[in-house]
């Protein structure tokens, strides 16, 4: 007789999740040097975000536009509610690997509140009684544990990553959300496109300045390093430690210097359509 299809993902979950931890203990990179990402692969990864840019220009900006147009502002916000709390979960079960217990409690009442008077979501009330928004991932985690980031990598249609947070992909999509996980295919695929596309709104005010970069991709590839820096430190970066620990002293970031990040939303690294939980902004 079969085992539980649930029960061996979830097996398979926890030996891959031993596996990095072990591979963690054995690393000799500091943790504070985990979120530094270069990019040995350049050529490929322009190659692949040449791709992802004719296939947003073609597909995804064209559809996000007729979304925005067709559908309401307060559906629309609606809709990007529904979809960040069906992804808390992820954020819970991570919360709670990382020993983050106030976040974890904190992010539950978030999701049991939003889920109940905030008719599934729909309506953000946590907001209104101290229980703002926060996400959480297991590239994250990873992090955390002190396993580098790896090199920059650009995943064909999901956009910026690097190669711990893109393997990090795979346990939040498929292993860390029951909700997802117990669904209908159908459902399941629905939940995946909407939130491409929500997604995908949220970026639109940022096309213009993307495409009027002297070098779109150097632009994006450093927003990505330095907002992903900015959530792993939990919005509060070392200034002492540069984005490219290899250039010297005087060419790192200091205090004084804005971040590319500041200016640019959470989700601003990716120019397509991404899975659950990338972008935490509603869109305009």
């Amino acid at each position: 007789m079969p085992g539980n299809p649930a029960l061996r993902r979830w097996r398979l979950f926890f030996i891959c999740l031993a596996g990095l931890l072990l591979l963690a203990g054995c690393a000799s990179v500091p943790p504070d040097y985990t979120t530094q990402t270069k990019d040995p692969w350049e050529k490929l990864n322009r190659i692949t975000y040449a791709f992802n840019d004719k296939f947003d220009k073609a597909v995804a900006r064209p559809v996000a536009k007729t979304y925005v147009r067709a559908m309401p502002r307060q559906a629309r916000n609606g809709i990007h509610n529904f979809i960040n709390n069906l992804g808390s979960p992820v954020t819970i079960i991570n919360d709670l690997l990382q020993g983050k217990f106030k976040y974890t409690l904190k992010d539950t009442g978030r999701f049991l509140i939003n889920s109940t008077v905030g008719l599934l979501g729909w309506f953000d009330v946590a907001q209104h009684v101290g229980l703002p928004d926060h996400s959480a991932d297991f590239g994250e985690t990873l992090a955390d544990y002190g396993v580098a980031s790896g090199p920059y990598l650009v995943i064909p249609f999901l956009g910026p990553s690097s190669v711990r947070d893109a393997g990090a992909k795979i346990p939040d999509y498929y292993y860390a959300n029951p909700i997802k996980n117990n669904m209908q295919p159908r459902y399941r695929n629905a939940s995946a496109i909407m939130n491409g596309v929500d997604t995908r709104a949220g970026l639109l005010d940022l096309d213009s300045t993307i495409d009027s970069a002297f070098d779109p991709y150097t632009f994006v590839r450093d927003a990505w390093i330095q907002h992903r820096r900015y959530q792993l430190y939990n919005g509060n970066p070392p200034v002492e430690y540069p984005d490219y620990p290899d250039l010297p002293p005087g060419d790192s970031n200091d205090s004084s210097t804005p971040s590319i990040a500041s200016h640019v939303a959470p989700a601003a690294a990716d120019t397509t359509s991404a899975p659950a939980v990338t972008s935490r902004q509603p869109p305009p």
